[in-house]
């Protein structure tokens, strides 16, 4: 009995220390829990602080060539002319409604909408007719711009003819009104009102307040960017053209110069700077500025695909610190290349944007004329941002981003004005996806009739069904050049 006790009371004093180390061991996980939840808290609350954070941005629209060829200058008069004449119907109508009011609004001295001037009616002369089918992408954009494939010389006009141009101020005007705040000034037309043409677009766009690349005061300030800065960011614009139909800048370096980049055995004798002294002029750009984007006027009239000592030259002046390269003068669409530079940045080159606004293939009929016949009608608005990036410990980048290609087609209703069918002569630029969509949606109403289509109807249905394959076919064919990897929808779709 007394063994049986001792082993019993051994066995209890056994219970009671395994009981104290369990005690203990479940403090101590325990406490191991806190410490664990407590760090594991931590790391989430710094995970939380994200990296890279955007700071701020700037936007930009951009397309490509705008040349006032003859025939559009005057569908900008038709236009404003066709206004004038609306707005003095309508106000005859109202007039006629309220015969008081129109007695003391007709009083002498008053100007009436029959006597007003088409310029009062719309002030930039029609223009803004022209371009209204693209105008809300330039001002959704903080900067538009557009290659200024002309002078604007009132002044020193030498006349105009094939392949020499000059607008009018309205021109310019209009732009700016569109939000177009930065042109490119170098390009083989600069000169076709002679040197002092030159200067005088010059004086004309500081006086309007539209910045311009690719051209200055002198020799030095022509290879100067112009700077835009908004939000805290600094971006630079370089333009340079490559072509200037046999002209050459003022022997006097004092004198108002173009940025010209000839290419060798091309320059009929002109002066001009070598790739080496581009690619210093680049360099000293991306110094003054946040980014750097560089305009050149550049390749083969018609050509579809660059050439392959400009797709060379484009990857040094991206790896010299440019991040953009919007490219012009074949007058067609050519491709869109990403390009990621030895430093780890992503860049892009639109090779050639195409015509924006112009006369070219006037007398294209889809399925009825070749389809290159159609190209010069055929362009790229072009959509980007340059965000201002906080990467925390690693410090702040500026890079390019959110860029998008918007397919647009060049409306000319030439033949139309021709056959008698329209009496008021229009050319401008409209997006093509969004006359996609408003043609689709006609052709489905009246596919909704069948059978019960009136005459009129059917000649409708017909128009509509031409005019969606259109756009469907050139759509088709323009990103097949392009590409649809930055493809976006236009606004309102």
């Amino acid at each position: 009995m007394g063994e049986s006790a001792n082993f019993s009371e051994m066995l209890q004093k056994k219970a009671v220390s395994w009981m104290a180390v369990a005690c203990v061991a479940a403090s101590l996980l325990s406490f191991a829990v806190v410490r664990w939840t407590r760090h594991s808290t931590a790391v989430s609350a710094a995970a939380a602080v994200n990296h890279p954070r955007e700071v701020a941005r700037v936007t930009f629209a951009a397309a490509g060539d705008v040349i006032p060829h003859q025939a559009v200058v005057q569908a900008a008069a038709a236009q404003a002319k066709l206004l004038a004449q609306e707005v003095a119907k309508e106000k005859d109508t109202k007039d006629a409604k309220d015969p008081a009011t129109a007695a003391a609004t007709n009083s002498p001295g008053t100007p009436t909408a029959t006597t007003t001037p088409a310029s009062v009616e719309n002030p930039h002369a029609g223009w803004d007719s022209l371009f209204a089918g693209v105008s809300e992408a330039f001002r959704q954009a903080d900067y538009g711009f557009v290659n200024l494939e002309t002078p604007v010389a009132p002044t020193h006009s030498r006349g105009t003819k094939a392949f020499m141009f000059n607008a009018p101020m309205a021109l310019v005007e209009s732009l700016k009104s569109n939000n177009v705040k930065i042109v490119s000034f170098a390009n083989n037309h600069v000169f076709d009102q002679g040197h002092a043409g030159f200067g005088e677009s010059l004086e004309h766009l500081r006086d309007e307040g539209m910045q311009f690349a690719g051209a200055g005061g002198n020799a030095a300030d022509a290879w100067k960017p112009a700077i835009l800065e908004k939000n805290g960011i600094k971006v630079a614009w370089l333009g340079m053209t490559r072509w200037l139909n046999g002209n050459r800048n003022p022997e006097k370096e004092s004198e108002p110069h173009v940025a010209f980049f000839p290419y060798p055995g091309q320059s009929m004798g002109a002066p001009g700077r070598d790739e080496a002294g581009v690619l210093e002029a680049v360099k000293a750009a991306r110094a003054e500025c946040d980014l750097l984007v560089v305009s050149i006027h550049w390749g083969t009239e018609y050509a579809t695909a660059p050439t392959p000592q400009d797709e060379e030259m484009a990857h040094k002046m991206l790896e010299a610190g440019a991040s953009a390269i919007l490219g012009h003068h074949p007058h067609v669409l050519q491709a869109v290349e990403t390009y990621v530079t030895e430093d780890n940045r992503n860049t892009v080159i639109f090779y050639s944007l195409g015509n924006f606004l112009s006369n070219q293939a006037r007398n294209y009929v889809s399925g009825f004329t070749p389809d290159k016949t159609g190209e010069q009608r055929d362009s790229l608005l072009v959509k980007f941002a340059v965000v201002k990036k906080d990467y925390g410990p690693a410090g702040i980048r500026f890079e390019l981003a959110d860029v998008g290609i918007l397919p647009v087609w060049t409306e000319n209703n030439n033949l139309q004005v021709k056959r008698g069918k329209v009496k008021t002569p229009f050319i401008g630029p409209v997006f093509m996806d969004r006359e996609i969509a408003r043609l689709q949606g006609q052709y489905d109403e009246l596919d909704k009739i069948g059978e019960q289509l009136t005459a009129e109807q059917k000649k409708e249905l017909i128009q509509v069904s031409n005019r969606l394959e259109l756009f469907k076919h050139r759509r088709e064919l323009l990103l097949g050049r392009t590409g649809d990897d930055f493809l976006i929808a236009p606004p309102g779709l």
